[in-house]
């Protein structure tokens, strides 16, 4: 649940930010030291033009969305450099923006009235790849690793009542997955995971695995989790532990075998368990988390939290800043920098760590 409501809050500001634009507080720059990460730059960019940056096209490359003149453009961005050229622009209320598994394309959700909306699949050289016209409705997005042109979409109503849908971007066909859950995320060309759960309202549920060729292939693959993640080669599930202070980073093969279990803090919200950011680059050795200092009630999600850095390979674990707040992270392909913020307007240094404003000043976000 945790997830579907900050893909709602950050939807609804997406679509904000459009209609009024991003106002900013100023913030200090860090000072910077004599290494390769003094190389990032700060963008000559007006911080009214500046909407976001929507994620890593590489180590290098980053993929921006600015607004300018009524219109909304996507530019890749070299941050070491500041070199940067327009990919794509569109005169429509943009909702969401996602980039493939491979880097090589992104999808743009976005409204051209209040009666249609538009899934654009846009290659990173500026062609459209696919165009499908849906309905205006919240949408959660899953890209298939193993081939990109495959998508889930679920979607979701007030009420919060959902369905699955498979997107075959190519024909543009789209089937509806019937599915007893709307936490799934696809863990092969044709296989896929989700977590049942007896109600949405329910903290825990059983990992499920599904065959989409055949419906009667149906596993049972671990019991009682919060929530999973799904990378190249590992299954993060996250599970409850004997003590009601503390849960489990489970660390698991594609087989489904445990080789690493982390425990965190437990925190929770009037909604249940709390699971503060992550982000999960195994092929790195790159487990990236905010972890609370102590079990608790959290009050305002703010700087009551640690940055720390997992190896579940090696076993290690290393805090990269403390007193932070809890905030979208995203490391880079090579695991040696992270985007951080609502708008990942920051990049932490993971050797250093030290962080790097992308914007000068940030104005108070409406």
């Amino acid at each position: 649940m945790y997830k579907i409501r900050i893909s709602f809050i950050i939807t609804i500001l997406g679509l904000l930010f459009i209609s009024y634009g991003c106002q900013h507080e100023e913030v200090p720059v860090s000072k910077e030291k004599n290494t390769a990460s003094s190389k990032v730059k700060t963008l000559n960019i007006q911080p009214q033009e500046f909407q976001r940056v929507v994620g890593w096209i590489d180590d290098e490359n980053i993929l921006i969305q600015l607004k300018k003149e009524g219109k909304v453009t996507f530019d890749r961005l070299n941050v070491f450099t500041e070199k940067r050229h327009q990919i794509y622009e569109t005169t429509h209320v943009i909702s969401e923006v996602i980039i493939s598994p491979n880097r090589d394309r992104f999808l743009i959700y976005s409204a051209k009235n209040k009666d249609k909306a538009a899934l654009d699949v846009i290659s990173m050289s500026g062609a459209l790849l696919s165009t499908k016209e849906v309905q205006p409705q919240n949408i959660e997005f899953s890209w298939n690793r193993d081939d990109q042109d495959k998508m889930f979409l679920t979607t979701f109503d007030t009420n919060w009542n959902y369905q699955v849908f498979r997107w075959d971007i190519p024909t543009g066909n789209i089937t509806k997955l019937n599915t007893s859950s709307p936490f799934v995320s696809w863990y092969s060309d044709n296989l896929f995971v989700f977590n049942q759960k007896s109600s949405p309202q329910k903290d825990r549920g059983d990992l499920y695995l599904e065959d989409m060729r055949d419906k009667a292939v149906k596993s049972l693959v671990v019991a009682d989790v919060y929530q999973f993640a799904v990378s190249t080669n590992t299954l993060l599930t996250m599970e409850p532990s004997k003590e009601d202070k503390t849960m489990i980073y489970n660390f698991r093969t594609v087989g489904f075998e445990s080789y690493y279990k982390y425990k965190a803090p437990r925190v929770y919200d009037e909604l249940g368990t709390f699971f503060p950011f992550y982000d999960l680059n195994v092929e790195k050795e790159s487990f990236l988390t905010f972890e609370p200092y102590e079990s608790k009630k959290l009050k305002d999600h703010g700087s009551e939290f640690k940055l720390v850095k997992i190896d579940p390979k090696d076993k290690k674990t290393e805090t990269i800043l403390e007193l932070t707040n809890n905030e979208p992270i995203m490391t880079s392909p090579n695991g040696r920098y992270c985007l951080y913020g609502y708008l990942f307007d920051q990049i932490i240094d993971l050797e250093t760590k030290n962080i790097f404003y992308l914007i000068p000043h940030r104005d108070k976000m409406y």
